[in-house]
């Protein structure tokens, strides 16, 4: 999904504009609400995002057929946040306070103590709660949320790090003219969407490890802009992906956070927060992911023990990622064709 939003990014302020002037007769007092993304924490350590915003729910329920699907996603990216907001939050006795940036985007990342409270399948409940919308013209009651923070328990040998686009969910970028890409994008809700071949058992299967009773962590990591989390949440409920915390981007006019090096930095994060967790890393071909990939692998020595790219189609980026990962053949990155070939390899080298 990624690269139709940098392919309009030179004109994103004609294009936000445009999406205001069409949904602005919508617009009403909307409530406001609290968004959070799953986090994730160590014995030290937590780490939890989320966005406060007025409620688009207008188009909740309503996106049968292509017309309301595309309604649903100019909707999607038509938000109005709340910035600066002051957001308290509370996991078992423990309460922590952050403020929201400009684009009402707000990120604990602090030490803590792990609360004496038995997790449901290692994910801990958080409730979120607004302090201070700053916007005092907006009556509002109290406004909150439950979050989730994912603590990786006792039965795991690995992690797993995961690209989405073309990687886990089907986006056609190489199809002729994106015209494919365009559609599943803007006209396709999360029941519509498909995985890529084989990914869903895979998935299951590295969770699982082994064993077959693991319960190994897994990470999605991509370059789609946030407005798609609610989308890409539903997408892996629908289709029984394993849980897991969802990472994606800042595309605003003045995106909040990381933006060029988000994969390096979240993964990196990720990395050393479980310093002593090894991880496989899967991408595709249709990006960069290779690059990034074998980067970690080399600042991270011995924390890798593969790297998977599918083949998305044969052209000048693929053979330059066969390239690059021949010339780093000590990294353990494989270019691959579908998920039976990832399944028999990790078969090959002890992670299934």
């Amino acid at each position: 999904m990624n690269k139709i939003f940098e392919f309009f990014q030179n004109s994103v302020e004609e294009a936000e504009e445009w999406l205001h002037k069409i949904t602005r007769q919508f617009k009403g007092d909307d409530p406001i609400i609290i968004l959070p993304y799953r986090g994730y924490a160590n014995e030290e350590r937590l780490f939890l995002k989320g966005r406060v915003l007025e409620d688009e729910s207008y188009w909740q329920n309503r996106t049968k057929g292509d017309l309301g699907n595309l309604l649903a996603s100019f909707k999607r990216f038509d938000t109005d946040e709340i910035p600066f907001a002051s957001v308290s939050i509370k996991i078992g006795d423990q309460v922590f306070k952050v403020l929201a940036d400009h684009e009402g985007y707000f990120t604990l990342d602090t030490a803590w103590n792990i609360p004496q409270i038995t997790p449901a399948n290692r994910w801990l409940a958080v409730d979120i709660e607004l302090v201070d919308p700053q916007t005092p013209a907006q009556v509002y009651s109290k406004v909150n949320s439950r979050g989730e923070v994912l603590l990786p328990g006792d039965k795991v040998s690995y992690g797993v790090i995961t690209d989405v686009d073309d990687t886990v969910l089907q986006t056609h970028v190489t199809s002729r003219l994106k015209f494919k890409m365009l559609y599943a994008t803007f006209m396709q809700n999360a029941a519509q969407r498909l995985p890529m071949e084989g990914v869903v058992e895979l998935f299951q299967a590295f969770v699982k490890g082994k064993d077959g009773e693991e319960e190994n962590p897994i990470f999605y990591v991509s370059n789609s802009p946030w407005n798609l989390y609610d989308l890409l949440e539903k997408f892996m409920e629908l289709q029984e992906l394993p849980k897991g915390p969802i990472f994606l981007r800042d595309y605003g006019i003045r995106p909040a956070g990381e933006f060029s090096q988000h994969k390096l930095v979240t993964i990196g994060r990720i990395l050393d927060t479980f310093p002593n967790l090894p991880f496989i890393m899967l991408g595709d071909t249709a990006s960069k992911d290779a690059d990034f990939y074998i980067q970690l692998a080399e600042q991270y020595p011995g924390r890798i023990k593969a790297i998977y790219i599918r083949l998305t189609k044969n052209n000048r980026n693929a053979k330059r990622v066969a390239e690059l990962i021949e010339a780093k053949s000590d990294t353990n990155a494989v270019l691959v064709r579908s998920s039976e070939e990832i399944r028999m390899h990790a078969q090959s080298i002890g992670l299934l």
